[in-house]
């Protein structure tokens, strides 16, 4: 067994060490740390591309570069003349960069008081193996590797229960509104191969820059606002939940939504609208802005007249249920209308009323400083990509245009002419609305094609755009081969 093989061992069994301690101490994961760089730095390129391939993957491949490169980095010091004082030294350097990433903002529950000195023991502690195990001999390289991979696997299980468990009792209970809905109908209950009208919560797209959702203790959660306003005001959670709730149907969008894809979702939201904190705090004349800031420090500018126009709302849960943790425990805000990434902060801990807007997270990654209007769009659910054995009789799928509606969607097939679809009952204007057109397609290769229009008069855009900067655009098109 060569020493390169027993150095990469020996980092991996590092690095196994300090995430256990880690997920036992409920404390800043280091691999996350370093992933959390990885986001906050890669090349704007390089990140549209990942999220472009790999999609819900996207952040378990970062933690496994950030793995494969501690392993890579013991590998080369494994090679290397075994030498005390410079093993001291990189071990260090290693676990002091760790440390710092650990420290930078957007790396949950290792940022203060005894959090921070638990992360940094556990960093400490994985650099401390890595040395131990580099004097093992080479034969021990594969049972090192074995512990490392095996405390690793144990740590990951460790959050995924601590996080399951964190939503279990979050959403024990219903939340009351003071303006609830009638259930959600549409008249399309009965339609085949469309999208479910709410889509379930387990189901509905996750995505954010933290690697990980921090848990948030709802005894000891505030939120402040503060700034250029006449009356600062906090609220605890209870304070928060015993406020005048309503409950409002819209559609959730990401900015890297392409055509077809679930990157979006459908839902019965529940929330205090943001008017009504605005009026209690009584803005400046001067104030323009509002700064939403989540707990892990990430901030995100909205511009005052636009958040009084478009009904934001401080929303607190989905579905009658708590948000969870991923969905952004204790609230998060929710402007509907605007792309996820701009509409407002999960973990929502501050509002700050200000002059001028902030410097915001993504400002420096080349993305508009002005949120971005979702576009009108229709995604065909049904006939799916792909060979079909049979004529598909309907085509089907959704169409949004939030937040003044869907007013015609169409559907046209091998570039004829378009035809216009039947659309099911309309929840809310900024929900999104279920759509069918009978089919009868003769044996053959075919294209199918479909597009919507705003009850704004805002047509859906014929072309084709990535998403970065302002979301994708263009008609989704499928095409199938009827045997």
């Amino acid at each position: 067994m060569s020493t390169w093989q027993l150095g990469a061992a020996a980092a991996l069994f590092g690095v196994g060490t300090a995430e256990l301690l880690a997920a036992a101490w409920q404390t800043g994961s280091p691999v996350d740390a370093v992933g959390k760089f990885v986001v906050d730095t890669g090349p704007m390129p390089v990140v549209e591309r990942t999220v472009k391939y790999l999609r819900s993957a996207d952040k378990p491949a970062i933690r496994a570069l950030a793995v494969g490169t501690a392993a890579g980095a013991g590998a080369l010091l494994g090679r290397a003349e075994r030498s005390l004082p410079r093993d001291l030294a990189v071990t260090a350097a290693g676990a002091a960069g760790a440390a710092r990433a650990l420290r930078r903002p957007g790396v949950p529950d290792a940022r203060s008081g005894n959090q921070a000195a638990r992360a940094l023991a556990a960093t400490a502690a994985g650099g401390l193996a890595t040395l131990l195990a580099l004097s093992a001999p080479p034969r021990r390289a594969p049972a090192l590797a074995l512990a490392g991979g095996t405390a690793l696997a144990a740590a990951f299980r460790a959050r995924r229960q601590q996080l399951s468990r964190h939503d279990a009792e979050r959403g024990a209970d219903g939340l009351r509104a003071a303006r609830p809905l009638p259930p959600p109908r549409d008249g399309a209950e009965s339609w085949s191969g469309v999208s479910p009208l709410m889509t379930p919560v387990e189901d509905f797209y996750v995505t954010d820059v933290a690697m990980r959702p921090p848990l948030v203790d709802p005894a000891t959660w505030q939120l402040d606002i503060t700034g250029a306003c006449a009356a600062p005001l906090q609220l605890s959670y209870t304070q928060l939940l015993a406020r005048d709730l309503v409950e409002f149907d819209a559609v959730l969008s990401c900015v890297h939504n392409r055509l077809g894809w679930h990157r979006l979702g459908n839902q019965r939201w529940t929330g205090l609208p943001l008017r009504d904190l605005l009026d209690e705090v009584a803005p400046h004349d001067t104030a323009r802005f509002l700064v939403t800031r989540a707990t892990d420090g990430w901030e995100c500018t909205l511009p005052l007249d636009l958040v009084r126009e478009l009904d934001a709302y401080i929303v607190v849960g989905m579905a009658g249920r708590p948000l969870s943790a991923a969905h952004g425990f204790p609230a998060r805000v929710f402007m509907p209308g605007i792309y996820g990434q701009f509409t407002g902060a999960k973990w929502l801990t501050g509002l700050r009323l200000t002059e001028h807007p902030n410097q915001d997270y993504w400002l420096p990654r080349g993305w508009p400083r002005e949120p971005v209007p979702v576009r009108p769009t229709a995604r065909i659910d049904t006939p799916s990509v792909g060979r079909l054995p049979d004529s598909p009789d309907v085509c089907a799928g959704v169409a949004w245009a939030p937040p003044h509606g869907v007013e015609a969607v169409e559907v046209r097939i091998d570039g004829g002419p378009w035809q216009a679809a039947e659309l099911a009952g309309e929840l809310a204007p900024a929900a999104w609305r279920r759509w069918r057109l009978p089919l009868a397609l003769p044996p053959g290769r075919h294209t199918v094609q479909a597009r919507c229009a705003g009850r704004d008069g805002q047509p859906q855009s014929p072309v084709p755009r990535e998403p970065f900067p302002t979301g994708a655009s263009g008609y989704h098109t499928v095409t199938v081969t009827v045997r």
